[in-house]
């Protein structure tokens, strides 16, 4: 990954890029880098940007690594940025007005477009729902796995993030990991997910002390396991709480 625009192909650059097919065409990094406009030697101005979208959502797939971001930068007061080396009082006024457009924006597009309601129906079956974000390789992969799908406080379900990978019969297990990619979403609950490379779905007695050991975790630090399941190739379960 090169962190100099003056590297790539003018046609692939991202200001190039943004005026030509449209600003949705961009990344986050690729936007960040374009509101920069440059960068320290040796970093330039995509490098700094990447710097900036890693430090709260280092590990996490894309899609949560830009809501980790932006929870970071609204939980922090944007203090979060006085730590990354390169980010002067310059670049920092200059992601800090680009927020206040933003929130300006968010504003007035919802005075235009009131919503109908403040509370929207919930999906009948959240834990289906869950299962359904869990890719189909996944499933049928030749190793355990053990990840999670977030529930957000926009009641948004995260794509899978997968923490651990293991053998055939067993994966170890980080607690610390796990809540540290966790709790960088700052989500109102997950669903815990492994799968049994043999098909059986059964929750062993492993899985139910995993389950236990999670939700204590979980509950002392504010975020509701919402359940554990165990999917195969063949179907899928929930451990019992």
């Amino acid at each position: 990954m090169t962190h100099f625009i003056s590297s790539l192909p003018k046609n692939e650059r991202p200001r190039e890029r943004c005026l030509r097919t449209g600003p949705d065409s961009l990344s986050l990094r690729e936007c960040l880098a374009i509101l920069l406009g440059s960068g320290p030697r040796k970093v330039g101005c995509l490098g700094l940007a990447e710097a900036i979208i890693a430090r709260p959502g280092r590990g996490l797939n894309p899609q949560d690594e830009e809501r980790a971001f932006f929870t970071a930068m609204e939980s922090s007061g944007f203090s979060e940025l006085n730590t990354i080396a390169g980010i002067g009082p310059a670049r920092r006024a200059k992601i800090l007005a680009a927020f206040e457009i933003g929130r300006r924006y968010s504003l007035f597009r919802g005075k235009r477009n009131p919503a109908k309601s403040t509370h929207r129906s919930r999906v009948a079956d959240l834990g289906r729902s869950a299962i359904a974000r869990i890719p189909e390789h996944f499933r049928q992969g030749a190793r355990e796995w053990l990840g999670f799908v977030a529930l957000h406080r926009s009641s948004e379900l995260s794509e899978l993030s997968i923490v651990e990978r293991g053998v055939r019969t067993h994966v170890n297990i980080d607690p610390a990991e796990l809540f540290a990619r966790l709790l960088a979403l700052r989500p109102r609950g997950f669903f815990l997910f492994h799968n049994h490379p043999s098909g059986d779905t059964t929750a062993s007695i492993e899985d139910q002390e995993l389950t236990a050991r999670v939700d204590r975790i979980s509950n002392a630090l504010g975020v509701r396991l919402l359940g554990h399941g165990i999917v195969s190739a063949w179907g899928d379960s929930w451990v019992e709480t």
